[in-house]
């Protein structure tokens, strides 16, 4: 007798068999039990994961005499005629060969026809979305209003093709992709059936490699089972699968981990000399860090079996969720790199040296936008931070001297001058009232005059451009409404014209006007923010 393969010994004759569908498989049974069969349903979903195979079910529920419940009995002559694919009343039709519209209004002529020994003639189209426009509208009348003993059964994986006119005569139901778990148990089924014992580590990378679809994982076993020659582990997996040894590959996830470049070049040298799929393993390897990463936030969320999720949890425990971030990226991007370029082996061992000197410190956001308001502080002003000798200097001045901090600013108060004591006073109430950077850029001011009405306040020369944001009337106004709240009266800000005098008097500019005198490229803070922004100085402006 000839060998059946497993997709086709596996497939379910009972809506019970069917695994992962029970939302789909729940409505249609109730509907048969109701006696609720609509004229057309679609079905759409991944490959592999079982519309063909509940389209038969159902056309053999609802052709079954003698049913129980809602599942088919399978031993009438219907049940075994629509089993075996003998009954001249299911029609399965493949929508990528015949398309045009001559087939379908050969269908359309068809259905007329009673069925000759089923109550209903079922029409199972599958990949419908491959029927033309035209196909598709020779369709529309029939699919509406078909013959009371006819049932449209319309398949797809590409739902956003069929036209809308289709799909609003049809009952839609979404099939969904297997869980790992799923597929593993149904594959255990299948083997138990041929008494073969196989471990659960082989079965979870032949489903991992199924991306959810069943039929996918039945095949790939059919193959193993051959290349194996029934001695089923996960080495004798992984290497059919091109992922060479099993246990190469975990020890290369562990290297990166251990950012031991050493050991992770020497395990790809191993891969690579074991005959590995190299891009496969690279995608292997992103999937075993895209699970590590899940698995650290939330282990719940995380399908596989019970070995993987013990090296998950051991491997939790040595890793920041930051880094792991950092090394799924460069692997993405690694991959992309290798189908753009080329170079396989190349750019695999550039990405494990990368990952091997991956800084896992990162500097918390809050603390970056204190600093950057700091250093936004220190270019408007000008002044430079304070040194240990300023409180000598301080001391060493003749005249009455009081200061006060400001953001680790010192600035000093002539007590021998009202104006100038008055015009601080004013500075430091003024900050809590506008924008940082505004305030910075009127530190830059000196007093002239005041009175009940008016401050009258004047540049140097070399603060043209603070002048200018201070004449800017939506900026004056927002200092204006400040020192009015600070008076406690409306308040006006008068900019002097004329500061040529004032600007060549030196010795009357308060020492907060001082020039800067940073070192912007040896500056510690500038070289922390090029660092954070991988960033480089474009120009320099006082």
């Amino acid at each position: 007798m000839p060998y059946v393969v497993l997709a086709r010994r596996g497939r379910p004759q009972l809506f019970s068999n069917v695994v992962g569908q029970e939302h789909v498989i729940k409505t249609l049974q109730n509907a048969i039990l109701s006696n609720r069969i609509a004229h057309a349903y679609l079905f759409t979903g991944p490959r592999g994961v079982g519309k063909t195979t509940v389209a038969r079910l159902f056309a053999k529920a609802i052709n079954c005499k003698n049913r129980s419940d809602s599942e088919p009995c399978n031993v009438c002559n219907s049940c075994i005629e629509i089993s075996s694919g003998r009954s001249i009343d299911i029609i399965e039709i493949d929508a990528a060969s015949n398309r045009g519209i001559d087939e379908i209004r050969e269908l359309r002529e068809n259905v007329k026809f009673a069925p000759v020994s089923v109550e209903y003639k079922v029409y199972i189209i599958d990949e419908a979305h491959m029927l033309t426009p035209e196909a598709f509208n020779a369709l529309l009348k029939t699919l509406e209003e078909p013959p009371h003993h006819v049932v449209f059964i319309l398949a797809t994986t590409e739902p956003h093709k069929i036209p809308m006119t289709i799909l609003s005569r049809c009952q839609r139901f979404d099939f969904r992709m297997l869980t790992q778990s799923q597929i593993v148990k149904r594959l255990k089924e299948l083997l138990a059936l041929d008494e073969i014992q196989v471990d659960d580590e082989s079965l979870s990378l032949i489903a991992e490699n199924a991306d959810g679809a069943l039929r996918d994982a039945e095949s790939m076993l059919d193959q193993v089972l051959s290349f194996s020659n029934g001695e089923l582990n996960a080495d004798k997996v992984s290497e059919f699968l091109g992922l060479g040894s099993y246990r190469l590959l975990d020890n290369l996830m562990e290297s990166i981990i251990k950012q031991d470049s050493v050991k992770s070049l020497e395990t790809l040298n191993s891969l690579a000399s074991y005959g590995a799929d190299l891009p496969q393993c690279l995608k292997k390897l992103v999937t075993y860090f895209r699970d590590l990463l899940v698995y650290k936030n939330n282990p719940a969320l995380i399908d596989a079996s019970e070995t993987k999720l013990n090296r998950l949890a051991e491997f939790s425990k040595s890793i920041s969720t930051e880094r792991l971030m950092k090394i799924v990226k460069l692997l993405i991007q690694t991959e992309s790199d290798i189908k753009q370029l080329g170079y396989e082996r190349l750019n695999f061992e550039l990405a494990l040296i990368k990952l091997a000197r991956l800084k896992d410190d990162v500097i918390p956001l809050d603390k970056i936008l204190v600093k950057l308001e700091d250093i936004e502080s220190k270019i408007y002003s000008g002044i430079p931070e304070p040194t240990a000798e300023k409180p000598e200097i301080i001391n060493k001045i003749s005249t009455p001297i009081e200061t006060f901090e400001e953001k680790n600013e010192i600035i000093e108060i002539d007590k021998q001058d009202p104006l100038k004591a008055k015009w601080i006073d004013i500075l430091k109430s003024i900050k809590t009232k506008c924008p940082p950077a505004l305030h910075a850029v009127l530190k830059e001011a000196y007093i002239v005059s005041i009175d009940d009405a008016t401050i009258t306040i004047d540049f140097d020369n070399k603060y043209k451009w603070h002048r200018e944001q201070t004449s800017d009337p939506a900026n004056l106004k927002i200092l204006e409404n400040a020192l009015s709240e600070i008076m406690g009266k409306p308040m006006k800000f008068s900019i002097q014209s004329n500061n040529t005098s004032k600007s060549e008097e030196k010795d009357e500019i308060p020492t907060s006007q001082r020039d800067m005198r940073l070192d912007v490229l040896q500056d510690e803070t500038v070289k922390m923010v090029l660092d954070i922004f991988n960033g480089r100085i474009v120009d320099v402006k006082k």
